[in-house]
């Protein structure tokens, strides 16, 4: 469990440099990033929401690395190909911290952003690797999590909407 969370959060924290180092090349149109990471969170935000249905990429296959990889580095193999596919409910949050990242240009503020993303997104899968027995346990947190994609849809459009307002001055 450890190392498929770590091959995660590493997958996280290499998208988080790479969309800061971008962030530094297209900085240098100031005015075309923060619209079109606002367009992408009002975008997002209407998928979670359900009112836009956008196809999502689905990333690597794990099981072509899982073959492909050592048996002792599959795991991690296996944690890196979940964290660039991303499972459809963190695809849009994911992809508008990715455009901010880059919009910031900052690659050390994008890998710790991402880090603390992934520990965010692993911490579940820790926890039920780890306890396995209590797993029913686990699935009464479901009726919780039913709210998350709501929430979130309404967070990134209201962000999104507020950004494109305040470009437009």
């Amino acid at each position: 469990s450890l190392s498929f969370a770590a091959g995660i959060v590493a997958s996280l924290v290499l998208l988080g440099l790479v969309s800061g180092l971008l962030g530094r090349i297209y900085g240098q149109i100031p005015g075309l990033i923060p619209t079109v990471v606002a367009v992408l969170a009002l975008l997002m935000g209407l998928n979670l929401l359900g009112l836009l249905k956008l196809p999502l990429p689905a990333g690597p296959d794990p099981e072509i690395w899982r073959r492909r990889v050592p048996a002792p580095l599959a795991p991690i193999a296996a944690g890196l190909a979940f964290g660039l596919a991303a499972t459809p409910c963190t695809t849009p949050v994911l992809a508008v911290l990715l455009a901010w990242m880059a919009q910031n240009g900052k690659p050390l503020v994008g890998m710790l952003l991402l880090t603390s993303f992934g520990a965010g997104q692993v911490v579940p899968l820790l926890l039920a690797g780890t306890a396995a027995a209590s797993l029913p346990g686990l699935l009464s947190l479901r009726r919780l999590g039913q709210w998350v994609p709501p929430i979130s849809g309404v967070v990134l459009v209201t962000t999104g909407a507020l950004t494109l307002v305040a470009n437009w001055r």
